[in-house]
Formats: structure tokens, sequence, C-alpha cells
């Protein structure tokens, strides 16, 4: 059984989690971060679905953006 002090830590890398995928554009920086956030939660909750999966990195490009072109 987890302690209530495990379960709110749990819950707070969730909300950081979420709040990291609203970032559209993120810097190489947001990128890792998000990563490193995304491999703390598959191994606190031992999600089955990630065992196999590699999460790659650090980045180190950034994700390209698009450009408006005016008409």
């Amino acid at each position: 059984m987890k302690t209530k002090e495990q379960l709110q830590e749990m819950a707070q890398l969730v909300r950081i989690h979420e709040a990291n995928c609203q970032i559209q554009y993120p810097t190489p920086l947001e990128s890792n971060f998000r990563l490193a956030i995304m491999k703390k939660l598959a191994t606190e909750y031992g999600l089955k679905e990630l065992r196999a999966a590699t999460l790659d990195g650090p980045t180190v490009t950034p994700p390209l953006r698009l450009v408006r072109r005016s008409t």
C-alpha cells in the first residue's frame, strides 16, 4: 500500500506531464524534461505498455515549426 505522500507525488507527476503536453513547440530542454517525466511515470505506475518501448533522449534539435504564409 502506498502512503499518502507517494500518491500525491504520483498525482503531481501526472499534472506536470499534462502541462508539458500543452506546449506546442517545446525547446530541446522542454522536450528532454517531457521525456524524463514520461520515464518516471512509466516506472512509478509500472505501465506494461511501456516496458518494451524505448524513449530516446536527450533531444538535440528542436521540432520543426510550421510557418504561415501571408496571402
